[in-house]
């Protein structure tokens, strides 16, 4: 694990690789927060919002893009959540203000509920608890669960169950309780 570097847009790669994010547009730049991942040698390491930064994501760096030491990850804006700018990334629709997109962390299949037979892990207009497990993204057997980012109500569901997805691309939508 390792804190991205503090520069003046925002938030920079703590060192090379392949970023992944996992924080949405919108999403408070809070100390500890799961910004995303960089792969380098084979090897996954978190990146997280050093604990003097502030603000919001406004930007981000696109999904599986090659990233230099410094680099910037994360453009960071004024306010709160519910202030920030909600543009989605271009060719998506609009995310409501207020709202937090929730992406894939990695290519895969997405799940949305534990079993066939079992219900969805949450259903729109449902309040979701921060860290509440949203649905799963299964790699090759391995089955990593997608978080809610925030508490907060189930806005959205981007995606189909079993769909197969891309590193980046909006799985939910989470919004203020």
């Amino acid at each position: 694990m390792l804190d991205a570097v503090l520069i003046e847009e925002g938030l920079g790669a703590p060192t090379v690789g392949v970023f992944t994010p996992r924080m949405g547009i919108g999403a408070p730049l809070l100390a500890g927060e799961l910004v995303g991942w960089i792969r380098k040698a084979g090897l996954s390491v978190e990146v997280r919002v050093p604990s003097r930064a502030g603000g919001v994501a406004v930007e981000l760096a696109k999904a599986g893009s090659w990233v230099e030491y410094g680099q910037p990850l994360v453009h960071s804006g004024e306010g709160t959540v519910a202030g920030a700018a909600t543009r989605a990334v271009a060719g998506e629709e609009e995310v409501p203000e207020g709202v937090t997109v929730v992406r894939a962390d990695t290519d895969g299949t997405v799940y949305l509920r534990p079993e066939p037979s079992a219900p969805p892990f949450a259903e729109v207009g449902a309040p979701v608890s921060a860290n509440a497990t949203l649905g799963l993204v299964e790699v090759m057997k391995t089955f990593s669960p997608v978080r809610a980012p925030r508490a907060g109500v189930l806005v959205k569901t981007c995606v189909d169950d079993a769909a197969s997805v891309e590193a980046g691309a909006p799985l939910f939508w989470v919004g203020p309780a």
